[in-house]
């Protein structure tokens, strides 16, 4: 029995193969060849950076526990921190502490006294209604109700005269000017009496007294703001 070279269906081989190597020389199958080859390095750059990542983790899970194994290293004290400086006390601070607060006997009047009050009869207090020995002119009873007044003693006044004053009795504090004196000549002596053994009067008017707890009698302390 002989054999043909080729199989009955050899044509059909051969067929294939040619429609083969003409798509391998075509376009599209050059292009395929391109995609898959960006395709293939895509992923091996994908691949090698999630080991990289992986490997970073590991890295730091490894360290944080071996400094925890460790324990927790303290810091050497800096030459900064073995030093502390104490700040100087301002200078308001000190201003505060070292104010000079004195003594003084405390009264009251009215620059505008009714006609019939003893202020007005024993001590002349109307005749002086609005009159302050350190203003030249006369000033109304709303003037004087919107300005803190005290007067001094007659002898003091040369001293204090259009000083400002800070009175302060139980927590209580009121800036007061000194607008006026009190002469022994208007009430047969009353401005000596009154100082008595302190020495000091402070004479507050009747607005002004309102406006610093009521308070007419008794000792009060004091201070200057605007003395030399």
């Amino acid at each position: 029995m002989t054999f043909p070279l080729f199989p009955r269906n050899s044509w059909l081989l051969f067929a294939s193969l040619g429609i083969i190597l003409k798509y391998m020389k075509s376009r599209l199958f050059q292009k395929s060849i391109q995609i898959f080859a960006l395709l293939s390095a895509s992923a091996f750059w994908v691949c090698c950076s999630d080991d990289n990542s992986s490997n970073a983790s590991d890295n730091n899970y490894v360290e944080s526990s071996s400094s925890d194994s460790t324990g927790i290293v303290i810091p050497e004290s800096s030459s900064s921190d073995a030093e502390i400086e104490v700040p100087e006390s301002s200078s308001s601070t000190s201003s505060a502490e070292d104010t000079l607060w004195n003594q003084a006997k405390l009264t009251w009047y009215e620059s505008y006294p009714d006609p019939d009050s003893e202020e007005c009869i024993e001590y002349n207090g109307c005749t002086w209604a609005g009159w302050f020995a350190g203003l030249e002119d006369q000033q109304t009873e709303e003037w004087v109700s919107e300005h803190n007044i005290i007067a001094v003693h007659e002898k003091d006044w040369d001293t204090y005269k259009l000083k400002t004053f800070r009175l302060r009795r139980n927590g209580y504090t009121i800036d007061a000017v000194v607008y006026d004196m009190c002469s022994d000549d208007d009430c047969d002596g009353c401005c000596t009496k009154n100082a008595g053994t302190v020495g000091f009067l402070i004479d507050i008017e009747k607005y002004t007294r309102a406006r610093f707890n009521n308070y007419g009698s008794g000792s009060v302390e004091w201070t200057c703001l605007d003395c030399d």
